[in-house]
């Protein structure tokens, strides 16, 4: 309790020092969740800013919606109030922009991806169609709306994102479209929908239709399953999506069946009340790095919520300001192979990077290590993790199953509790009553007969006294 205090005591006091200063005098922040009391924990920095990326040449960014790094590390923006890409080293200097120079008519573009060639796709949202780039900026070739009866006859083919899977099929994000992702061949032939929502039950609903008119019937067929945001695919070719206007499961992990891999019926990101209402989390864009560690950037909040690759909240930082740290509107966001984090201002025109500190690596490290099932390896960083900040609820799990694969379970059951794992608990403490049972099998076997024969010699003394009285009673 005197440990939760102590961790406690930051928060608050930050919150009232700062109360009613300007956002400007508001420190930068990180932090995670408490997974069993659901509070937050202040935590050592895990990002600092590294450098902001304005200049992009003659125009500044305009709108841009969305940021794409290649294997090279180069940086893609698909900058959408000025109909073009624009083409960036990864210190941010201008290496080339593709648009009305090279005789590319984009009508605000709002997807980019860009294949191990350099080639790139552009999802050309106001022209409703994919167009593909060489690395040169050449156009190579178009693709329109498939034809398919499986998609709405009326609807305009509004692509807002693409990638490209394993097998070379664009997936595409069509707004006008809550059927899932929109897979097209390289010949333009439609593929099918992958990784669909699906309106979700509700009790209500239900009552309704039971009640209600054939009119409000027709009403309530129309209602849509809550829709993607985005799309991005990690080096083993998942497809990870944010979910908007849902009040769980706002992250998912699909497989090549389109199947969510994730626990179901989890909530991602915070609610909050700041604006007078409650307001639900809003990710717009997610990043994943080399070791599976995801990245959600919250338009609502402004924040990034970084995830292990179970889904388990690492930490969260950034918010909502006009400092460095901060953002007036995230539209996207992209991770290179050193860790560092650049996330686009739609409303700044700008790019954040963000650089790990020691104390993020080492987490990034011992999750990776742990989510490979080697525990035993993780437990020095973990170990170096607690040196930095002995109250990381995910450390002290961490260090639990390294200690439970030692069958080291009192010691597990100790560091379990730490984290506020029950479930890791209850598994460690039934693992230390099997082997305490089994090493005293001999005494306990000893004091259970003991124990009997005391029972039956304190019954047959009772017996016999009971007779006695008896007789003396004359019975």
């Amino acid at each position: 309790m005197l440990r939760r205090a102590a961790v406690c005591f930051p928060v608050l006091f930050f919150t009232l020092l700062f109360a009613g200063a300007p956002a400007f005098a508001v420190p930068q922040i990180s932090y995670t969740r408490d997974p069993l009391h659901d509070y937050r924990i202040p935590i050592p920095l895990v990002y600092t800013v590294g450098s902001v990326i304005m200049d992009t040449g003659p125009k500044p960014l305009n709108k841009a919606s969305d940021l794409f790094i290649d294997a090279k590390g180069l940086l893609y923006v698909a900058d959408t109030g000025n109909n073009r890409i624009v083409k960036l080293d990864p210190g941010g200097r201008l290496l080339a922009v593709f648009g009305d120079d090279q005789g590319l008519k984009f009508n605000a573009p709002e997807g980019i991806f860009v294949d191990e060639y350099g080639d790139m796709f552009v999802a050309d949202t106001g022209n409703g169609k994919i167009v593909h780039l060489d690395a040169g900026g050449a156009k190579v070739e178009e693709f329109v709306r498939p034809k398919t009866t499986l998609m709405k006859a009326n609807a305009n083919f509004s692509p807002s994102k693409v990638i490209i899977d394993k097998r070379g099929y664009l997936n595409v994000l069509d707004r006008n479209d809550p059927n899932g992702f929109i897979m097209i061949d390289g010949g333009n032939q439609f593929r099918g929908y992958i990784a669909a929502n699906h309106v979700p039950f509700s009790w209500q609903q239900l009552l309704i239709r039971l009640l209600a008119t054939p009119e409000q019937k027709e009403q309530l067929s129309k209602a849509v399953p809550p829709q993607h945001a985005n799309l991005t695919m990690d080096s083993e070719g998942y497809i990870y999506a944010p979910t908007v206007l849902t009040d769980k499961d706002q992250i998912k992990k699909f497989n090549a069946l389109g199947t969510n891999i994730f626990k179901k019926d989890t909530f991602y990101g915070e609610k909050s009340i700041d604006s007078g209402s409650l307001t639900l989390p809003y990710f717009v864009d997610i990043a994943v790095d080399q070791y599976g560690i995801i990245n959600a950037l919250d338009a609502a909040s402004r924040k990034i919520y970084q995830y292990n690759q179970e889904g388990q909240l690492l930490a969260v930082f950034g918010g909502h300001g006009n400092v460095k740290g901060t953002f007036e509107y995230p539209s996207s966001i992209e991770v290179d192979r050193q860790g560092r984090i650049f996330v686009l201002d739609r409303d700044r025109n700008n790019i954040q990077v963000f650089v790990p500190t020691r104390f993020s690596e080492l987490i990034h490290q011992a999750s990776a290590l742990y989510f490979n099932g080697r525990y035993e390896e993780a437990l020095k960083p973990w170990h170096e993790v607690l040196q930095i900040d002995e109250n990381y609820p995910l450390a002290h799990r961490g260090v639990a199953k390294a200690l439970y694969k030692q069958e080291r379970w009192r010691e597990a059951m100790a560091e379990f509790k730490l984290a506020g794992d029950q479930e890791g608990y209850s598994a460690a403490f039934g693992q230390y009553r099997r082997a305490y049972v089994k090493s005293h099998f001999g005494w306990v076997v000893l004091v259970i007969g003991v124990s009997a024969y005391a029972l039956y010699a304190a019954v047959k003394w009772l017996r016999r006294l009971a007779d006695a009285i008896a007789r003396r009673l004359g019975y």
